[in-house]
C-alpha cells in the first residue's frame, strides 16, 4: 500500500497540479466535486482468494481494493507502536539505509510515495534540509491525519528546525499528480507490494523523476533461500499476529505473508524496474534477508 487527511487539509489531485489548501478534500466549482481517488492495491489471480488469511476480499479480483483500503485505515492507530515493537526498533535503519540510496540531498527535491504516517518522509525532510522540499503521497486518509498531526507536534516541540516542510498530497501511485522529471530522490516504504499494478507504479516514478536521480523502495524481501523464508514465516505468523491480536487486528496483519509469497523477488523487481526504464536497478536484501531495498536509477 503510500496524502493528506482529508479532515485536516485539501489537495487538488491531477498530473498537472497537487495543491495544499486548509480545506477539507474539494475542488474548486470549476473542476465539480473530488471523486475519491482508487486504491493501489495488488491482484492476484488465484482460484483459493476467499480462503486466504485476512480480512474478507483482500485477495480477491474486484474485491481487494475496498477490502485493502480497510488494512490501512484501520491499523493507522497502532501502525508506529506496533512497527517499533514488532521490529525492535530495527525498522528505523531499514528505512535510514533507503533514504541513504535514494540519494537525497540538502536543498534537494523528495518524494515519498505510499507514505503511511511519514517515517521516511520525515527522514527525507532531515535528509533535504530547510531549503528541501518534500512531499509525502499516500491513499489512506487515516494514515495521511496521523503524517500531518506528527509534523504538526515536532512544530510545537521544535524538533522540525533545520528540516524541510513536508506537503501531505492524497494520490494513487499509479497515477502520480506530479510533473515529469520533477524530483531530485523518491522513496516507497512498503507500498509496492500493494499496488494493482508493479510495472505501472515503477513507470510513474521514473517519470517524475530527474535524470540521473535514483528511486530506493523498501518492502518485505520475497527470499528463495528457504532458512530466511522460514524465518519470516515464523516472524510474522508466531510474532506479528500474535502481536496484533492483542488490539483485535489480526485478520489485518495475517494479509502480509501471502501478500509477501506474491510479491516479485529481488531479480524480478530489477527486472521490472529496468522494464519501466530504470537504466540501473540493484535489489539489496537487508535485516537477514527479511527486508529488502530495489534501488533504481534513471538514466542522464
Amino acid at each position: 500500500m503510500r496524502c493528506l487527511g482529508s479532515s485536516q487539509r485539501g489537495v487538488a489531485v491531477g498530473r498537472d497540479r497537487a495543491i495544499v489548501a486548509p480545506i477539507k478534500l474539494q475542488r474548486s466549482a470549476a473542476h465539480g466535486p473530488v471523486a475519491r481517488p482508487r486504491l493501489a492495491v495488488a491482484r492476484v489471480a488465484t482460484d483459493d482468494a476467499e480462503a486466504l488469511p485476512g480480512p474478507q476480499g483482500a485477495f480477491v479480483p474486484g474485491q481487494e481494493a475496498e477490502a485493502r483500503q480497510g488494512i490501512f485505515n484501520r491499523i493507522a492507530p497502532v501502525y508506529d507502536e506496533l512497527n517499533n515493537n514488532l521490529s525492535f526498533g530495527q525498522h528505523w535503519v531499514w528505512k535510514q539505509m533507503t533514504v541513504k540510496w535514494s540519494g537525497a540531498k540538502p536543498g534537494g527535491k523528495a518524494l515519498d510515495v505510499c507514505c503511511g504516517s511519514g517515517d521516511i518522509a520525515f527522514l527525507l525532510s532531515r535528509a533535504v534540509g530547510s531549503k528541501g522540499e518534500v512531499t509525502g503521497l499516500d491513499f489512506a486518509a487515516e494514515m495521511l491525519e496521523d503524517a500531518s498531526a506528527r509534523q504538526d507536534e515536532q512544530r510545537r516541540e521544535g524538533t522540525a528546525q533545520g528540516r524541510a516542510h513536508i506537503k501531505w498530497v492524497q494520490g494513487d501511485a499509479m497515477d502520480l499528480p506530479f510533473e515529469s522529471a520533477s524530483f531530485d530522490a523518491a522513496t516507497m516504504g512498503y507500498g509496492l507490494r500493494n499496488v494493482a499494478s508493479i510495472p505501472a507504479a515503477l513507470k510513474e516514478l521514473h517519470r517524475v523523476l530527474k535524470p540521473g536521480c535514483s528511486a530506493a523502495i523498501l518492502d518485505f524481501n520475497n527470499c528463495t533461500d528457504p532458512i530466511p523464508d522460514a524465518m519470516q514465516a515464523f516472524f510474522l505468523e508466531q510474532l506479528v499476529v500474535p502481536a496484533a491480536r492483542r488490539y483485535g487486528l489480526a485478520a489485518e496483519y495475517e494479509y502480509l505473508r501471502p501478500s509477501i509469497k506474491r510479491f516479485p523477488t529481488g531479480p524480478e523487481q530489477e527486472r521490472l524496474a529496468r522494464e519501466a526504464g530504470f537504466t540501473t536497478a540493484r535489489h539489496y536484501p537487508i535485516g537477514f534477508d527479511l527486508m529488502g531495498v530495489l534501488v533504481a536509477t534513471k538514466g542522464r
